[in-house]
C-alpha cells in the first residue's frame, strides 16, 4: 500500500519537473518580488531594526520566502478541483487506496518539484547581492538543522492546510474560491504577506501558537537566529501536534464529503 501511494508521489513530482518554463518565470518573479519587499521594509525599518529583528535577517527572512514559496503556497493539486466538480470523484473508489491519502500525495509532489526547480537560482542570486540586500548563513549548525526539521514540518502543514481548501470545494462547488478563502487567510497569517517579526509582539504572542506560522515563519526564524534553539524545539512540539490534529479533521471532513458524494452518485 505504501508503494503505492509513493508511486502516485512519484508520478506526480516527476510530472511537476516537465514545467521548467514556468518554473523559470516564477523565478524571475520571485527575485522581483523579494527585492520589491526588502526596499519597502527598508522604509519602514528606518531605524535598521524592528524589537531586534534587523535589516539584515529582514533580507534573508524574506530571500527565504522566496526561494520555498512553492514550498508554502497554498493550492490543490492540477486536478482535484475539476474531479470534484464535475463528478468524477467517485472513479476514485474503484482504487483500493485512501482518497484523502492519494491527494495528499500528490500535492507533495507537486510542491516538493516546484521548489526543487526554483530555490537554487534564487539562492545564488540572494548570496551575493551587497549588504543588508543579501541571503546570510544560518547563525550556527544547530539553528541549521532545527531549520530543516521545521522545512520539513512546513511542507507537511502547507499540503494539511490546504486540503481544508478541498474539503470547501465539495461543500461550495468553487475550487478558486475555495482556494483563495484558503489561502488568503493562511498568507496573512503564516508571514508571507507581511513577515511576523515586525508585527506588534501582542499580535505575535498569538500568531505564534497557530498553525499558519509553521508552514514558513518558524523555519526562517530558526534560521536567522531570531527563534532560540529552545524555543525552536518547543515550537517544533507545538507544530507537530497541530499538524497531526489537522490531519486528522481534514481527514474526517473530507472522509464525510466522500461518503455523501458516494451516495449521490448512487
Amino acid at each position: 500500500m505504501g508503494k503505492s501511494y509513493f508511486g502516485i508521489f512519484k508520478m506526480e513530482f516527476k510530472g511537476e519537473l516537465q514545467y521548467r518554463a514556468k518554473a523559470l518565470s516564477g523565478i524571475v518573479t520571485q527575485i522581483f518580488w523579494g527585492l520589491l519587499q526588502i526596499y519597502l521594509y527598508t522604509a519602514f525599518m528606518d531605524s535598521g531594526s524592528v524589537d531586534g529583528f534587523t535589516l539584515s535577517q529582514m533580507s534573508t527572512y524574506i530571500w527565504l520566502g522566496q526561494a520555498f514559496f512553492a514550498m508554502r503556497y497554498i493550492v490543490m493539486g492540477k486536478k482535484i478541483g475539476k474531479t470534484i466538480m464535475n463528478g468524477d470523484v467517485c472513479y476514485k473508489f474503484v482504487r483500493p487506496l485512501n482518497v484523502y491519502n492519494q491527494w495528499f500525495c500528490e500535492g507533495l509532489g507537486q510542491k516538493i518539484a516546484s521548489t526543487l526547480l526554483r530555490f537554487s537560482p534564487i539562492i545564488i542570486i540572494a548570496v551575493f547581492l551587497p549588504a543588508n540586500f543579501n541571503l546570510t548563513a544560518p547563525v550556527s549548525w544547530q539553528a541549521f538543522l532545527l531549520f530543516l526539521v521545521a522545512l520539513a514540518l512546513g511542507f507537511l502543514m502547507s499540503e494539511t492546510i490546504s486540503m481544508f481548501a478541498v474539503y470547501l470545494t465539495f461543500k461550495t462547488l468553487s475550487d478558486k474560491g475555495s482556494i483563495g478563502i484558503v489561502a488568503s487567510i493562511s498568507n496573512l497569517l503564516a508571514g508571507v504577506v507581511i513577515p511576523l517579526p515586525i508585527l506588534p509582539q501582542g499580535v505575535q504572542d498569538v500568531l505564534n501558537y497557530l498553525p499558519f506560522r509553521f508552514i514558513s515563519d518558524l523555519p526562517f526564524r530558526l534560521y536567522i537566529g531570531n527563534t532560540s534553539i529552545t524555543d525552536g524545539l518547543i515550537f517544533l512540539a507545538i507544530g507537530f501536534a497541530w499538524l497531526i490534529g489537522l490531519i486528522i479533521i481534514s481527514k474526517l471532513l473530507i472522509g464525510s464529503s466522500l461518503k455523501k458524494a458516494e451516495i449521490q452518485g448512487g
